[in-house]
């Protein structure tokens, strides 16, 4: 590893000892707000505020209240739980404001952690944590949550995340990782990047065109993917759509069916590290998960679609935490062939320096890069590009 600035830093972090990081999860969330035994809400009514009190109802702690930002939820209940603003809450228990929870975390808004959690300290709020101490506290009900884990992991795991750091090719995408390996080991969500303005996959910053591309889409959901790729005026060969979840499937080849397009092909199917049945999350949009649920899918791997046809040139990979299986399933034609690869890293805590050391073991040559094309974290693509589609 190189010595600068950054590896500096990053070495810094990753020599911190064992047993602090230990206490650091152990603790944070008693320290924040004194454990859940005294009065506490929830910062925010959605997916994630939702999962969150199932989870705290079975463990038997139940919130005194959501609160949350948006006027259409006040005067509602979720599961008996009232949800009201945090002015109402604040003027309400005045006396003894309860301890918050923020459990507020997507890359479809564009606030900071900070700025959500600022107004609630200038009414009184003083007690304060995030959803990730108390996924600290309790591992077992929460963990892992894409790519929040436990940052004692990140530790064990130090020499695989030197390694993955050596390999990337500029200093944006250095300094990206080094901030989300700190935030990984301290919940400091301002470390994390805003979106880039670049387009998702396609964009002219990570890759060149050429006319005869062959694209795999794997995780094609809905074909929104088809959809981007075509207003970038890119020419291609061949398009394969890899969709297993039969909901997404009927909507991809609806669209692709109003498209009127040739030579594009959707396969109902799932991509991993063998040929034979999966199971998928049913009914959940474009989050369904591999090798979760009750729906038995087919599935097959890169290597086998290869040899039916026109090897990639092109791959695009989000599915959901499968990513590893699918790239493993993909061994002999990105070695022989390496592709252009844009694959997720943002499902799992080891994605950011796992998935680009797989990569490099099947072809020693790729030149790495990172984007994030949501805010906190979401939407964090890898980009492997051989040498001779590096654009000049």
């Amino acid at each position: 590893m190189l010595d600068t600035p950054l590896s500096q830093r990053l070495e810094s972090l990753l020599s911190e000892p064992l047993e602090v990081v230990r206490r650091r999860q152990q603790h944070s969330l008693e320290q924040l707000i004194g454990g859940l035994d005294s009065p506490f809400v929830l910062f925010g009514a959605s997916h994630l505020g939702r999962k969150a009190l199932v989870a705290l109802k079975q463990m038997g702690f139940v919130p005194r209240a959501f609160i949350d930002n948006n006027p259409a939820v006040w005067g509602t209940e979720i599961d008996a739980v009232p949800v009201m603003s945090p002015t109402q809450l604040a003027e309400q228990d005045k006396d003894n404001l309860p301890s918050v929870i923020c459990t507020i975390w997507s890359g479809h808004i564009s606030d900071r952690m900070s700025d959500r959690l600022v107004p609630l300290r200038q009414r009184g709020f003083k007690r304060i944590a995030l959803f990730g101490h108390l996924a600290w506290r309790y591992p077992d009900t929460f963990l892992p949550h894409y790519s929040l884990d436990l940052p004692e992991k990140v530790i064990l795991q130090a020499e695989q995340v030197r390694r993955a750091f050596s390999l990337l090719c500029d200093e944006q995408s250095r300094q990206m990782f080094v901030d989300h390996v700190e935030w990984r080991l301290s919940l400091d969500h301002d470390l994390l990047p805003i979106a880039s303005a670049r387009q998702i996959y396609f964009d002219d910053h990570f890759s060149t065109r050429i006319v005869d591309e062959v694209i795999y889409d794997v995780g094609a959901f809905d074909g929104d993917t088809v959809k981007d790729y075509l207003s970038t005026g890119r020419g291609y060969r061949e398009i394969h759509c890899f969709e297993p979840e039969a909901s997404n499937y009927s909507k991809l080849t609806a669209r692709l069916a109003q498209l009127s397009l040739s030579n594009v092909h959707a396969h109902s199917t799932a991509v991993g590290d063998c040929a034979g049945e999966s199971r998928i999350e049913a009914e959940q949009g474009a989050s369904s998960r591999v090798g979760h649920g009750d729906q038995v899918v087919r599935m097959t791997t890169l290597d086998q679609m290869s040899t039916t046809g026109l090897p990639p040139t092109f791959i695009k990979i989000d599915i959901e935490g499968f990513e590893p299986q699918c790239l493993a399933g993909g061994r002999r034609v990105i070695s022989e062939c390496h592709p252009v690869i844009a694959v997720c890293v943002y499902h799992e805590q080891d994605h950011l320096w796992s998935i680009p050391l797989q990569l490099h073991e099947y072809y020693p040559h790729y030149h790495f890069s990172l984007c994030p094309h949501l805010a906190e974290g979401w939407d964090l693509v890898l980009y492997a590009v051989p040498k001779d589609r590096l654009p000049t």
